[in-house]
């Protein structure tokens, strides 16, 4: 049932199979052998994707709600609740990852020891479904995906330069100066593009194309080159805290700051969320609530 399930949500055999570290043929062979015994077949099968026939979709649903009640079961066990056992697997932006939630690991550890943790770092946009993931961290304002979102916070965001660079060129009064000065350009990941810069001016959403000499497309080199003196840079704020702690960067056009942006973990709706998946969602929610700049504040 877990192969079924494994091959459903890949639409593949191959990548179930990569998924569960079983040769492909296996894989196959167990799911033949699973409509043998069930004497209906759950599978059609071409050479692009596997979809579910209409047999199939009825037992899909059985084998997740199946496989999440044993799992309750074992769950609930005195040992199980002591000490939860298990790997989970999660995908977050890469500066996220990096700064928040891998330098506090360390205590949900102390608390859950046997849960291994299989962690994607990327800043790309991920099939959760078709990599097997059971949650992912996703940061900004979220299109309709069809999955549960869970809001735990939001990232505040800051315009700021190196003070070398400010004595050159000087300090931006009002975004309207930005016409005067070089940014350093961010380019998606998610759509390849140079990101504009939002301010917020007399309660209306103003957006600014800088012009530059660098585009990176990594949050911490997009830091590292605003502390060259490369250009006035704009992002999220608790990469930029230690740098205003030290001197190295300087805060500017503070009171037209942009929106902070949301963040949420994402999880598929028809999934049964395991135990030790909920107490890891409750644990990053409880790490991102306790951090001021995770929550839209200074």
């Amino acid at each position: 049932m877990k192969v079924f399930i494994r091959v459903v949500d890949s639409g593949s055999f191959v990548k179930a199979a990569d998924m569960l570290q079983l040769p492909p043929p296996n894989v196959s062979r167990v799911v033949q052998a699973l409509e043998l015994d069930l004497g209906v077949k759950l599978l059609n099968r071409t050479t692009r994707r596997v979809g579910l026939t209409e047999d199939g979709a009825l037992y899909y649903a059985s084998c997740v709600t199946v496989l999440g009640d044993i799992e309750e079961m074992e769950a609930s066990l005195s040992s199980a609740k002591l000490s939860p056992k298990g790997k989970i697997k999660i995908n977050m932006p890469t500066s996220l990852g990096k700064d928040i939630v891998i330098p506090a690991l360390a205590g949900f550890y102390h608390i859950y020891p046997d849960i291994e943790i299989e962690m994607g770092l990327t800043d790309r946009e991920i099939d959760i479904i078709e990599e097997g993931v059971d949650c992912v961290l996703r940061a900004g304002v979220l299109e309709d995906s069809g999955l549960i979102a869970r809001p735990i916070g939001a990232i505040a965001i800051a315009a700021a330069a190196a003070p070398d660079y400010l004595r050159k060129h000087g300090v931006p009064l009002i975004p309207d100066d930005l016409h005067r000065h070089v940014g350093v350009n961010y380019v998606s990941a998610s759509t390849g593009r140079v990101r504009p810069w939002i301010f917020m001016v007399d309660g209306e959403v103003r957006s600014i194309q800088m012009k530059g000499v660098i585009s990176v497309n990594d949050v911490g080199s997009y830091v590292n080159c605003g502390v060259a003196g490369l250009g006035l840079i704009k992002g999220p704020r608790y990469l930029m805290a230690p740098h205003f702690d030290s001197g190295t960067l300087q805060e500017v056009l503070r009171e037209y700051r942009s929106a902070a942006r949301p963040i949420s973990i994402m999880y598929p709706p028809n999934r049964h969320l395991t135990r030790k998946v909920r107490l890891f969602i409750d644990w990053l929610d409880g790490l991102f609530k306790s951090n001021p700049d995770m929550q839209g504040v200074d």
